[in-house]
């Protein structure tokens, strides 16, 4: 038969693969499936023909693989956050170990390093410490709050309940919805750029007990100034969540449908929260990037600060170092640390982070990274003994890159949320003097398919034989 789009095929599905989607072979050709779990026998519409392989959308489990669990959400499969709910998390964990050996195999093509065995998360559910929200409308012209469809720039999903987050957040959302509506407020459509309402981001720190937020901060951003009845919307807010440390109603009037704010219109309570990491206080601003699972979190630092193996005696440079956490958690084992971040309100944090911990021995700049390196190798041109970098989920770009291979500094370790970038940009580190060593996969993503990976180099240009180092 003939293969053509909107084809119905039949298929059992062998393997997962980074991305979320179930991989099986019809015909001899790869095929994509989503929703899929290995062991499943599916029926499958062709959406996509290739000369290799196959995008199919699922119609039907035919046969259901013994993997296979029941989802907790009822919005599982619409809304595609959660694309391995239907997988039970042994499984998960076991997956994404393989899609870290694999991407690094095929992709670095790097074979001689140890791939330690995956560190779960403590928690599966309602572990994220921060969430993005955008108002809209449905089809009847109610004002909705939740998360964008798959694929759809404008289409919102209304979210009712999020198993990933605290149970807090739900009240908090459906307050902000009801007050919305009631308020006859216009969501902002970003075909028309019209409208008032944008999104909603939440944040907490700490816990009182296990899934009970200690400290919540809650950010509103409408594309307009006003806002009717701001102090009423506080006190709800307030009456919902008790633990609400600090509200800020912020102006976003960019094009652009990102959650970012101009400047403050108003301000209750704090602009921050304060998180306890490896033994130190983290300040977090209401912008700044943290790792979304606090538990997980002192997890991949640990082991970053393990990899880098610290005398005491090395210069620690800390790429793209965000509010400073990787280079604090290492500075009591560093001669010294220098982090590079582009966004200034990080390094504000990062700044007050390491006064409010005592920690005299850091210094951070705010800057592109491949334009403050020569500016920080004019002032110490001994370079750096050791490097870890943690990029976007993009990974570095080449000039960067470029840049941080030239440091030649004896370990480097690079910590990616991104398989795929971090294998691309391990080959380029691989074919200029270093040899991988040890990757750390870290499971800080419980029901997606996203993991964390922490990977160490070491600047040997004569090895041809990497080994896994031990500090101990």
């Amino acid at each position: 038969m003939e293969i053509k789009k909107n084809s119905i095929i039949e298929l059992k599905i062998d393997t997962l693969t980074y991305g979320g989607r179930g991989i099986g072979k019809y015909n001899n050709l790869v095929t994509f499936v989503p929703l899929t779990v290995p062991g499943d026998v599916v029926s499958a519409r062709v959406v996509t023909k290739k000369p290799n392989y196959l995008e199919a959308d699922l119609v039907e489990v035919k046969e259901a693989s013994s993997l296979r669990s029941s989802p907790r959400c009822p919005l599982f499969g619409t809304c595609g956050g959660c694309s391995w709910q239907n997988i039970p998390y042994d499984t998960q964990i076991a997956f994404k170990e393989e899609i870290a050996r694999s991407s690094l195999e095929h992709i670095a093509r790097q074979k001689s390093f140890t791939l330690h065995p995956i560190i779960p998360s403590p928690i599966q559910w309602r572990y994220r410490n921060k969430v993005d929200y955008t108002f809209g409308r449905d089809n009847e012209g109610n004002t909705v709050l939740g998360f964008h469809k798959p694929g759809s720039f404008y289409e919102i999903l209304d979210v009712r309940e999020c198993h990933l987050q605290p149970e807090v957040f739900d009240a908090l959302v459906e307050e902000m919805r009801m007050y919305a509506r009631e308020k006859r407020l216009v969501p902002y459509d970003p075909q028309t750029h019209e409208g008032h309402l944008r999104h909603v981001i939440l944040r907490c720190a700490g816990e009182t007990e296990p899934g009970s937020p200690a400290s919540i901060l809650a950010i509103l951003l409408t594309g307009e100034e006003d806002l009717p009845d701001r102090e009423e919307l506080l006190k709800r807010l307030r009456s919902r969540c008790p633990s609400l440390k600090g509200f800020i109603h912020g102006l976003n009037p960019g094009k652009a449908d990102i959650a970012k704010m101009d400047r403050i219109l108003f301000q209750w309570g704090e602009d921050y929260l304060t998180e306890n990491i490896c033994d130190l206080k983290i300040r977090i601003s209401a912008f700044s990037f943290f790792q979304t699972n606090t538990k997980s979190a002192e997890r991949l630092y640990g082991k970053t600060r393990d990899f880098l193996c610290l005398t005491g005696k090395e210069s620690l440079l800390d790429a793209y170092c965000g509010i400073g956490c990787i280079g604090l958690v290492c500075a009591r084992g560093a001669k010294c640390v220098y982090g590079i971040e582009i966004v200034k309100e990080a390094v504000w944090d990062a700044r007050l982070n390491a006064a409010s911990n005592n920690l005299t021995n850091c210094l951070f700049l705010n800057g592109e990274f491949r334009k403050r390196i020569p500016i920080l190798l004019h002032r110490f041109p001994h370079g750096f003994q050791r490097i870890a970098v943690d990029p976007p989920r993009g990974g570095l770009d080449k000039k960067s890159l470029r840049e941080l291979v030239d440091l030649k500094a004896p370990v480097l370790v690079y910590v990616s949320c991104n398989p795929v970038t971090f294998a691309r940009d391990a080959e380029v580190i691989c074919r200029d003097g270093y040899s991988l060593t040890d990757v750390q996969p870290v499971d800080m993503f419980p029901q997606t398919f996203h993991i964390e990976l922490v990977a160490r180099f070491e600047f040997t240009p004569s090895s041809s034989s990497p080994k896994s180092r031990s500090c101990d």
